[in-house]
């Protein structure tokens, strides 16, 4: 996924986080109040009476989610249709529920009972929410199945729901998906480790340089006691949210370890940890970046594993392979600043959407010192968002050779907005460009070099005796509809993870000549720059 959202860079702006779905630094996201908008005057009917809306926690929770979708969302809507689309979830939980709209007024039915609701002004967020609200209640009140669901977990369904019929990639997190959500790309106060999903209290991993780790906590260690509390007497999630805290506060830990008769208590400091996405592996001269996502250290890690692979491999390094199968994308000022780690100068991507601050242009700096050596990026099927907006930057400057299969094809980028109950509201608002002028959506990245539906064992010579394919040489930027079908399905989409993919990017590597003829035969080659580089 793609989030962002920012004056300047992608990255902070009051009130929102974008992501492309992809960024570097903290971000912060706050939730947008609803506007308020004239009330409609109350429907007046006989039998049944019109049900009385009250201003609550849930009410102001779909308010503000009426009015940011209305606000950012690149398609243009309405508050109503936003409304009715979220009762619309009802049913599907009850099949005995119903609920319609009549002119003004809005009708839930269960077993023969009826309640009515006054149909507010079309785009009137906060009556709006108010009415969801009411239906809510009163549909749970009615029904052991809806009262039965939490109602975190409702509040998701039917928000979700609504926005399903706007897009696929729009969604809401409940408070605590949301936490997991915003840990996973800001970072969180914690120690380190990975609970076992299953037991709860094995550790199944040990961040490296962790509190934990330096702590001398092992793999398959099992906590038994969390602040001289039994750790059976918890939840997985209490236990979990219980690790967490505060930077540099203290937490104690109980640790029963095979082989040792009495459990071990350490005394921990938490510190603020971003998950790790991003490894180097180095081989035969090169230097093999794996990418998984897209976190507030992304680039930060890029540049630190690129001067390592320099210090370590001197003028051995032959070229770097940059990974990034399989990666779902992430915060998008971060996939802009590891683009511009070799980019010397540029555009890198355009977005643009329904919002005025939609509207946004990302280049390389120039003279930045960006890495020049050889490169290829190997993408596929499950390469999407972040991901292709580096992918597509390098393909269209003629930076880089890509290797694999067609990329997933999300082109669009989400703003996220924490809401009032902690919780997170994603919501699409611009389509990306790439520097060549086409759109990634539903187009994605076609590879020049592609392995889609190679056997195993396949030829390395016999795949680049026909490199560039005709089928894959048209101009990008020119191509219609039915010119970017028959591109992807030259080199359709698969999520294969293939040894063969690397073994291209050596071959290409370790032949200067094989790689510029490759490079320049792209039809999107534009390497007047690194003509020299890859000589």
């Amino acid at each position: 996924m793609i989030a962002s959202k920012s004056f300047g860079i992608l990255g902070n702006v009051v009130g929102r986080f974008r992501f492309f779905a992809f960024s570097s630094g903290c971000l912060a996201a706050i939730a947008l109040s609803a506007c308020a908008v004239p009330q409609a005057a109350p429907t007046q009917t006989a039998a049944p009476a019109v049900t009385p809306l009250a201003d609550n926690s849930d009410s102001r929770l779909f308010a503000e989610t009426y009015e940011s979708i209305l606000q950012y969302h690149i398609e243009a809507t309405r508050a109503d249709v936003i409304a009715l689309a979220a009762l619309g979830e009802l049913p599907a939980l009850d099949a005995k529920v119903s609920i319609a709209r009549d002119g003004d007024t809005v009708t839930l039915r269960r077993d023969g009972q009826t309640w009515q609701f006054g149909a507010p002004l079309p785009f009137d967020s906060t009556e709006w929410g108010k009415v969801t609200a009411a239906a809510i209640k009163t549909a749970r009140d009615a029904s052991p199945a809806l009262a039965a669901q939490p109602i975190d977990e409702l509040d998701e369904l039917v928000i979700d729901h609504a926005l399903a019929t706007l897009d696929r990639f729009s969604h809401y997190s409940r408070p605590e998906l949301a936490r997991e959500w915003r840990a996973a790309r800001d970072g969180y106060g914690g120690i380190g480790i990975i609970l076992d999903g299953d037991t709860g209290t094995r550790i199944a991993s040990v961040m490296a340089n962790s509190p934990a780790a330096i702590a001398g906590i092992r793999i398959d260690d099992r906590i038994v006691t969390l602040d001289g509390v039994s750790s059976a007497s918890m939840t997985a999630e209490e236990l979990r949210e219980r690790l967490r805290g505060p930077a540099s506060s203290l937490v104690v830990v109980g640790i029963q370890r095979a082989g040792l008769e009495k459990p071990i208590s350490l005394s921990i400091k938490r510190a603020h940890l971003v998950p790790p996405t991003v490894t180097l592996r180095e081989d035969g001269g090169i230097a093999i970046i794996k990418i998984t996502s897209f976190n507030q250290c992304t680039a930060e890690s890029v540049i630190e594993l690129l001067q390592q692979a320099h210090r370590e491999l001197g003028d051995r390094l032959k070229g770097i392979a940059l990974d990034l199968r399989d990666n779902p994308g992430g915060l998008l000022d971060q996939s802009i600043e590891v683009a511009s780690q070799f980019l010397d100068g540029g555009t890198i991507v355009t977005t643009i959407g329904r919002n005025p601050e939609s509207f946004q242009y990302f280049a390389a700096p120039n003279d930045h010192h960006a890495e020049r050596l050889p490169m290829v990026v190997l993408v596929n099927g499950g390469s999407a968002s972040a991901s292709e907006i580096v992918a597509a930057a390098l393909q269209d400057s003629g930076r880089a050779i890509v290797i694999g299969t067609a990329s997933y094809g999300k082109g669009t980028v989400q703003t996220v907005l924490r809401t009032s109950n902690d919780g997170e509201l994603t919501v699409t608002w611009a389509r990306l460009v790439t520097p060549r002028g086409y759109f990634l959506h539903h187009h994605g990245v076609v590879p020049t070099i592609c392995t889609a539906g190679a056997p195993k064992g396949a030829a390395i010579a016999a795949i680049l005796a026909k490199t560039p394919s005709p089928a894959l040489t048209r101009p990008r930027d020119m191509l219609d509809e039915s010119g970017w079908t028959a591109l992807r399905d030259a080199c359709p989409a698969e999520r294969a993870d293939r040894s063969l993919d690397v073994k291209l990017a050596h071959r290409l590597l370790e032949d200067r000549a094989l790689y510029t003829r490759v490079l320049h035969n792209d039809p999107v080659n534009l390497a007047h720059n690194y003509q020299s580089a890859a000589r």
